[in-house]
């Protein structure tokens, strides 16, 4: 079975979890620091995104893991398309193989990230 992980981003921090074994891990990123918008500086989060992916995935891994990336504070006006994109193809490049989008106003559940992701 592929990998299931959950990220939810903050500003100036991303909280993120593999759903098979519940392991969270909590990570400060200077590239979520922007005082207008939540994607700062987009090499810093794919870089954090990955590094945050190798603590929780096996060495060895055959198959990439599916990815929920919420950007959880809500913005007046919402989220452009260039920034979503932003943080989609962050995920992506970090090693998760289809990052799916959220922007709900609160953290989802593990039933609920499990529901988009099968």
């Amino acid at each position: 079975m592929r990998p299931l992980i959950y990220i939810q981003v903050y500003r100036g921090h991303f909280i993120a979890k593999h759903l098979g074994n519940g392991k969270t891990i909590r990570r400060e990123c200077a590239g979520l620091d922007h005082p207008r918008t939540l994607m700062g500086d987009f090499q810093k989060v794919q870089d954090s995104f990955a590094a945050v992916l190798k603590e929780l995935l096996p060495p060895v891994n055959l198959l990439k893991p599916k990815g929920l990336v919420h950007l959880v504070p809500a913005y007046e006006g919402g989220y452009t398309n260039v920034e979503t994109r932003a943080f989609k193809e962050a995920g992506e490049m970090a090693g998760v193989n289809f990052a799916f989008l959220s922007t709900q106003d609160r953290p989802h559940t593990d039933s609920e990230v499990l529901e988009v992701l099968r």
